[in-house]
């Protein structure tokens, strides 16, 4: 199938549950994408993804039976052999499912981490067992077998390990409770987690980092008593990817409010779980690029320097562009990268949003998350910017790809990189929107050799 799209960048499209070869304009790289339905009457979503060292990978997210938010939600990882295809002896078909805690849209797998022995960790949010208030939630990690999809009983508690950062609370109409992050794997093989608690006497939540051992229990030789907590100013956090250095320093990344106003928050941790006050402001950096908001989503090491993703606007009224900074070892914002240290893409004059991204080889990041080339419909984005921050315009135009995965809301939430370099896999969702319908997982893997 040939698609070429005559706006300022490329777009494909593909019929839902069919895998299909595109060649998506004279520049774009070969693509194919596929829906899956783990579910056929209920919402799939795919959130993350990871390789193995053989190529593999695995893409995990929730499925629930049907559509409402009462509707009881599970954790949903699949795998994939290294032709893209289901390892249908994983689990039943290729899906293991696992119901953590009955109850109803609480339960969610954001992030996965294949360690060196190939055992696959997956994270996200559960509902806290025996809650007076059905919002509140703690973070778990469960490990998997690779080969049959079944819960490694060696971790945690038959597999599950809960993480009980703290009791939730109600904040006016809203409700603050325990939140996840990402995962990441220190140079011993011991993860690191980031996430979220409520702030001790406040109703705003802070920073947390926690460092799990080898069986899933906190490390209590890091921070204090296994986690490290941070709060700026007393302002709600919102906590999204960490990352290891080789040394075993850790960025925990997000942002915050303050009013209207977004800010990205970056903080600096030694290999003990202890701020590092030497970097940026007090261990942190919190220099918005962009007046009006500037969020980080995830983040990737460059040499000794921190890129990330996320999006922002320069006022309130300002349409929301992909952003993607460059902070040096220093904590400061590193103006030869972009534009004085940032890159904001647009896609056509709409809101764009950054939600992941991963490094290339050859220094290269491709960044993923939603664009718009309208006010209605959303499809999948994914962005090619040189070691930089230029646009790598081989990729497409302007450096990006746009994929229409069949639905009005589709969005690519998680992206890796194959262990030969050699494709990109792209997770996330043919979302229906407010359209009638469910939710399907999907899959996109690009040939990074064409």
């Amino acid at each position: 199938m040939l698609s070429i799209f005559t706006r300022s960048f490329s777009r494909s499209s593909a019929l839902a549950g069919v895998s299909l070869i595109l060649v998506l304009s004279s520049h774009a790289k070969a693509a194919s994408q596929t829906i899956f339905a783990a579910s056929t009457s209920g919402h799939d979503r795919f959130y993350s993804v990871s390789f193995d060292a053989q190529g593999n990978f695995y893409a995990v997210g929730s499925v629930a039976d049907g559509i409402l938010k009462t509707d009881d939600q599970k954790t949903l990882v699949a795998k994939y052999l290294n032709d893209g295809q289901l390892d249908v002896t994983f689990g039943v078909g290729g899906y293991a499912i696992f119901n953590l805690a009955v109850g109803a849209d609480g339960e969610s797998a954001r992030a996965v981490v294949v360690d060196s022995e190939g055992r696959v960790l997956v994270g996200g949010t559960i509902e806290h067992a025996g809650a007076t208030d059905i919002r509140d939630r703690d973070v778990y990690v469960i490990r998997v077998n690779p080969v049959n999809g079944t819960l490694d009983s060696t971790w945690g508690t038959v597999g599950v390990s809960v993480l009980d950062f703290g009791a939730g609370v109600e904040n006016g109409t809203a409700y603050t409770a325990d939140g996840f992050g990402g995962l990441a794997l220190d140079p011993s093989g011991r993860l690191i987690v980031e996430g979220l608690q409520k702030r001790v006497d406040g109703l705003d939540s802070d920073f947390v980092i926690a460092r799990l051992d080898a069986n899933g229990a906190l490390d209590t030789t890091y921070g204090t008593n296994g986690t490290f907590t941070f709060d700026r100013d007393n302002l709600g956090a919102s906590a999204k990817t960490p990352v290891v250095l080789p040394t075993g320093e850790v960025f925990g990344t997000g942002y915050s409010r303050r009013g209207s106003i977004t800010f990205p928050i970056i903080f600096k941790l030694d290999p003990n779980g202890l701020l590092d006050t030497t970097y940026g402001d007090k261990g942190a950096f919190t220099t918005p690029a962009l007046a009006g908001s500037t969020e980080i989503y995830s983040a990737v090491l460059q040499n000794d320097s921190l890129v990330t993703v996320g999006y922002g606007k320069s006022s309130e009224t300002d349409n929301l562009d992909v952003v993607s900074l460059r902070v040096n070892a220093k904590g400061v914002l590193d103006t030869t990268y972009g534009t004085n240290g940032f890159v904001r893409s647009d896609v056509d004059g709409f809101n764009d949003n950054g939600r992941n991204m991963a490094s290339l080889p050859d220094g290269r990041h491709l960044l993923v998350g939603g664009g718009r080339y309208s006010s209605a419909n959303v499809d999948g984005l994914a962005l090619m910017l040189n070691a930089d921050g230029s646009a790598d315009e081989s990729f497409g135009e302007k450096g990006q790809q746009l994929f229409d995965l069949g639905g009005a809301s589709d969005f690519f939430w998680g992206v890796a990189i194959s262990p030969a370099g050699d494709k990109a896999v792209l997770a996330g969702i043919k979302g229906v929107g407010t359209n009638p319908g469910n939710d399907d997982a999907a899959i996109v893997v690009i040939d990074l050799k064409k």
